[in-house]
């Protein structure tokens, strides 16, 4: 076995007793470092979660910000699709009066040409009548002049005495006469007949004169009437132009239109139905009440003595007789005049007034391709202007509806005119009302310049008609 050298031996020895103290000065500054590790370690942490927490709280700060800014965003577009869509509506109702104008000032041309073609027949006739009686008249003079130069040769020449008095006899001198008399009394018929023809000429002179004038005038009008109906056109066409650029909101505006029109619709069938209802069973009721006072009648005529009950109940029954019959009679008779003044009803309102919507299906005033359908007709008045009964009736209902604020309904028997967009009311359901008393105030809207319009129906029960073949 070899053997180590004391030199190599010495070098292990001081080789582990380097490790040996190196040990013990890493074990005595553990505790130190370990406790700065983890000083450091939680100084790290705390910084990384203030950062985390700054970062959480920025983000917080940062998220309700952009919700308040949102919010605000989301108003004001709101507000200002709001603004658009009144704005909006406001020009479909300025372009619906101006197309109420261009259809009435339409209406005028067509009446004025129709008056200057009139006025030009007449002229034609006056200028034949003048001409018949000039010839008339001439024919009269020449008449009248002939007789006086027959006669010259006999008086005229010697004088009127001296053509008696030259007669060879007293017959021939009373004969002459005779003849002198008929012929003043010609002569003075003649003349008179010429001084008439002469005045009837100047008078169909004088009104060939003003009929001329009066066609001029109306030649003017009719101008006039044309060239506003020009500009009319032109400004509804520039219109047209602009709001078709608005396609998407005009067709949302026009669905809401149609959803408040159908809810109107739904709510008015629903109280005629209901209306419809009431009466068939009052009718029951009375027919019922009919039949069982008969009954009773005809129980106390059968017996041999008649008790007071029996006195009582045909007394009830017939002063009751002509009220059972009172309702359904009134109604008929109701319904039969109303059906009989078609075409001349009163008007829904006095005063002036155009027609802004009319009835039935419409093309829309900008949208190409596009139908309305309007129940009745819009009417559009003055402000304070108030709303008539058109006929003698009853009021059935009075409602509110989006849209069309406060409606009145009159019954006239079957027939119903409905009133609605009105402001105030000043009748009460169960009211009877006459023909043009006053039922209410037309609404007038404060973001449309005090626009105001009525739109007015008439229904055959819940049959829709064309409120302009009724009214006049």
């Amino acid at each position: 076995m070899p053997h180590s050298s004391p030199s190599g031996n010495l070098l292990k020895l001081c080789r582990s007793l380097a490790v040996l103290l190196l040990v013990a000065i890493i074990s005595a500054g553990s505790p130190a470092d370990a406790q700065t590790r983890r000083k450091n370690t939680k100084t790290t942490t705390t910084r990384k979660t203030a950062t985390k927490q700054k970062t959480a709280t920025r983000t917080l700060e940062s998220v309700r910000k952009d919700k308040s800014t949102t919010e605000k965003k989301i108003s004001e577009t709101a507000t200002r699709l709001n603004t658009n869509t009144k704005e909006l509506q406001r020009q479909i109702n300025r372009l619906n009066s101006l197309n109420g104008d261009i259809e009435a000032n339409r209406s005028k041309v067509r009446d004025l040409r129709s008056h200057i073609d009139s006025l030009g027949t007449a002229i034609s006739t006056t200028a034949d009548s003048i001409k018949i009686l000039e010839d008339d008249l001439e024919a009269m003079r020449l008449a009248y002049a002939k007789a006086l130069r027959e006669l010259q040769p006999h008086a005229a020449s010697t004088g009127e005495l001296s053509f008696i008095f030259s007669a060879k006899s007293f017959s021939e001198a009373y004969s002459r006469i005779r003849y002198l008399r008929r012929f003043s009394a010609w002569r003075e018929r003649r003349a008179e007949n010429i001084r008439r023809g002469i005045d009837r000429i100047a008078a169909q002179r004088a009104r060939l004169t003003s009929l001329r004038h009066s066609q001029d005038l109306a030649y003017r009008k009719a101008e006039e009437t044309q060239t506003t109906l020009s500009r009319q056109q032109a400004e509804s066409e520039k219109m047209v132009t602009s709001l078709r650029k608005e396609d998407s909101a005009l067709r949302a505006m026009l669905k809401e239109q149609k959803r408040k029109s159908a809810a109107l619709d739904r709510e008015l069938d629903r109280l005629i139905a209901a209306e419809q209802a009431r009466i068939a069973r009052e009718e029951a009721e009375r027919a019922r009440r009919e039949r069982e006072k008969e009954k009773n009648k005809a129980k106390g005529s059968s017996g041999t003595k008649a008790s007071d009950t029996g006195r009582s109940a045909k007394d009830v029954a017939s002063a009751n007789a002509p009220t059972r019959t009172a309702a359904s009679t009134s109604a008929s008779a109701l319904t039969g005049s109303f059906e009989a003044n078609k075409g001349r009803l009163l008007f829904p309102v006095a005063g002036s007034y155009k027609i802004v919507r009319r009835f039935g299906r419409q093309p829309h005033p900008t949208l190409r391709h596009v139908e309305t359908e309007n129940s009745g007709i819009d009417i559009e008045v003055s402000p304070g202007t108030q709303a008539r009964s058109i006929f003698a009736g009853k009021v059935s209902a009075i409602f509110r509806q989006d849209g069309f604020n406060s409606i009145v309904m009159i019954r006239h028997g079957r027939y119903i005119s409905i009133y609605a967009n009105l402001s105030a009311v000043t009748v009460k359901q169960g009211d009877s009302v006459k023909a043009g008393q006053n039922i209410g105030t037309v609404f007038s809207d404060p973001d449309d310049s005090n626009r105001t319009t009525l739109h007015f129906e008439i229904r055959n029960e819940r049959q829709k008609l064309n409120p302009s073949q009724w009214v006049r």
